[in-house]
């Protein structure tokens, strides 16, 4: 059977009666340790054998082969001690054998041998949104997104530890709700996550969010960062270990009114000042005003009001308030109007608001026919 040692180093203890050995070769004791060098997979080896030590009449050596590549290399050893293997553990497994020679007939008789399997289960997290920005992914509280975890070196079969065939996923939520831009990745997954589980399988596992899980008094006003990791389990030696973090920006639904003009409003003559008050413009959005005759929908023939125009393509979003004071022009006759406030995003064109007005700029005089040979003041 296979064991298997983390991605760090490892140590195989090897131990053996030399006598018991000749004998029976089955009649050995085998154990390995584990620990860590940061990295890149080294082997240290441990021979025991106490016959072969008091005797002195015989040569012991290691033998490591990369079960990949079918290197193999003899380190000698003493009876006793502790040294560096040669070669590093490589993918695929390391196959060590324990040897002694005897001086006298040239004999060699194998008294112990381990195949190890090194492993690092690997990990990589990518967050997919409507939005094809290409700083840190993000999206508006109320759209959905999609998170693939990418997981590889996985192993199955008995006997494999929980370290070697599972990693964990975490789910951490920072809200932000003051707006500021503080919140750093060690501070946001550094409390309870709000959900983890499980992966059990190489590959990708995608999991999808319908929208946001930040909560705020207001919903649609909520803002801050979900994060998302990955990690290798414990196995009793080593602790828990970041595979890979990821990160989606969450940002507010924008709002706007609309003040100067209401519904069921008479112009007559010059149109009032309108003012549009915008709060929470999503960074990569384009928002405007537009005057329709007749029809109530979005997406029938309009006419943009000019100067209502503000297209954001940037990081953040923003405040904003826009005066319009000269959109006489519009109105090619007199009638029901409605002025409607949209903004366009990457999940869309929404409607923010809305009036209904009447136009009537015709002149009414009102006056009686007299006969001015007999009117008398």
């Amino acid at each position: 059977m296979k064991n298997f040692t983390k991605f760090a180093a490892l140590t195989l203890v090897l131990s053996a009666s030399f006598a018991e050995a000749k004998k029976d070769k089955t009649k050995t004791e085998t154990t390995t340790t584990t620990n860590s060098s940061g990295g890149t997979t080294t082997t240290t080896t441990t021979t025991t054998s106490t016959e072969v030590s008091t005797a002195g009449n015989y040569h012991n050596f290691i033998r490591q082969q990369q079960q990949k590549t079918n290197v193999i290399w003899d380190m000698p050893v003493d009876a006793e001690g502790e040294s560096a293997a040669a070669l590093v553990a490589e993918e695929g497994g390391v196959l060590f054998q324990l040897w002694t020679i005897a001086e006298n007939t040239a004999a060699d008789y194998l008294l112990d041998q381990k195949l190890v399997g090194a492993y690092l289960p690997k990990g990589s997290i990518t967050i997919r949104t409507q939005d094809s920005y290409n700083g840190v992914p993000r999206i508006r509280v109320d759209q959905p997104f999609s998170v693939d975890f990418q997981t590889s070196n996985l192993v199955t079969g008995a006997g494999v530890p929980e370290s070697a065939s599972r990693v964990l996923a975490e789910h951490h939520l920072a809200p932000n709700p003051d707006g500021s831009l503080t919140i750093t990745p060690a501070q946001a997954i550094s409390g309870k996550p709000h959900s983890s589980g499980y992966i059990e399988q190489n590959g990708i596992t995608t999991v999808n969010y319908s929208a946001s899980s930040i909560s705020a008094a207001d919903p649609t006003k909520a803002r801050g960062q979900e994060h998302f990791v990955l990690h290798a389990l414990g196995d009793g030696e080593f602790s828990q270990t970041q595979l890979a973090t990821a990160y989606v920006q969450v940002w507010p639904m924008t709002t706007g009114t609309i003040t100067g003009v209401s519904d069921g409003d008479i112009v007559r003559g010059n149109p009032p000042k309108i003012t549009v008050s915008l709060e929470d413009l999503y960074p990569n959005s384009d928002t405007y005003l537009r005057i329709y005759s007749t029809g109530t929908e979005i997406g029938e023939d309009g006419m943009v009001v000019p100067g209502s125009r503000l297209v954001l393509d940037q990081e953040f979003p923003e405040n904003r308030t826009i005066n319009i004071d000269d959109y006489a022009q519009l109105f090619d006759s007199d009638g029901p109007y409605r002025i409607e406030l949209h903004t366009t995003t990457p999940f869309g064109t929404e409607r923010l608001g809305t009036a209904s007005f009447t136009v009537n700029r015709g002149m009414r005089i009102n006056a009686m026919q007299i006969d001015a040979a007999t009117y008398t003041p």
